[in-house]
């Protein structure tokens, strides 16, 4: 692998070139993780400036299972309607386009970690509360747009789903290291497959259609110093991984040395008040998602 640091276009192709080799060779069926049509679809919408409701009530109306969550998201108190919303457009209007494409996101993506077994809640757990924590966090520092870092945080972690789909028994070997204190998790991936999650992770994102700032966060949420683009959201994804940990939703006995508040110059004390604001979103989250 290249230094991370002058990684250029070229290098970035030859790294995506080995993930995809490796996770097909992996992978007993040859198929990476993949979201649904209908959530790639609001992805794009969402990137395009003169997208509006009507459109994104088209897309939804492709999967009535979506819709139904949607408008109960909309009718649920976090958003204090006095009337419920008795259609996709009221509700949508209600949520917003960009919180709507969030929702969608990750009811979609909550089916693809519960694809991963015994870790399965676990991971949905730390991926769920690092949201909702760099949501908390974004709007405490404002150092990045509002509604950019739900979803990278959401997904930092996705790669890590990935090796674990393609392989269970390779995942639960490296998983075994990481908590065994013999390295940090990027360390011990990158000599295992090559590669780390991070990478993986961006790959996928990129793929999945996240803008190029979100897909940047992911890649570099464990060396956030290092991103030549979506620097301080990748600060910030970073940060979020640190609060989900100390509200007790990590994947490992503690959190990666490489994660902390110190990037965002947040006190000890204001992280416990994100931690603690965090955790009562999270339930509501949670709760919403089901």
């Amino acid at each position: 692998m290249t230094d991370p640091q002058t990684e250029s276009s070229k290098e970035r192709d030859a790294v995506r070139a080995v993930v995809r080799q490796t996770l097909s060779q992996l992978s007993q069926t040859g198929a990476l993780p993949a979201l649904p049509g209908v959530a790639t679809a609001a992805l794009g919408l969402c990137r395009d400036p003169d997208a509006d409701v009507g459109e994104l009530v088209r897309v939804l109306q492709m999967d009535v299972g979506l819709t139904t969550r949607v408008v109960r998201v909309a009718n649920s108190p976090l958003y204090g309607r006095r009337r419920h919303a008795q259609s996709v457009q009221e509700a949508v209007v209600t949520v917003g386009l960009r919180q709507t494409c969030d929702i969608l996101v990750a009811v979609c993506a909550k089916q693809i970690y519960a694809a991963t077994g015994a870790y399965a809640e676990v991971f949905w757990n730390h991926a769920l509360a690092a949201a909702v924590a760099a949501e908390e966090l974004a709007l405490r520092t404002r150092t990045v747009r509002l509604g950019t870092a739900f979803l990278p945080a959401l997904l930092h972690d996705i790669g890590r789903i990935a090796l674990e789909l393609a392989d269970s028994k390779s995942f639960a070997l490296v998983q075994g290291r990481i908590e065994g204190g013999e390295g940090t998790p990027t360390a011990i991936e990158r000599e295992w497959y090559r590669f780390d999650h991070a990478q993986a992770g961006a790959i996928l994102a990129e793929d999945w259609g996240l803008a190029a700032e979100q897909s940047a966060a992911i890649r570099w949420h464990h060396e956030p110093g290092k991103a030549q683009a979506g620097e301080e959201l990748a600060r910030l994804v970073n940060a979020a991984d640190y609060v989900a940990y100390s509200m007790g939703f990590g994947t490992c006995a503690s959190p990666p040395l490489d994660v902390g508040l110190h990037a965002l110059g947040i006190s000890a004390e204001d992280g416990a008040a994100v931690a603690t604001r965090a955790r009562e979103v999270f339930e509501d989250q949670k709760r919403l998602l089901g």
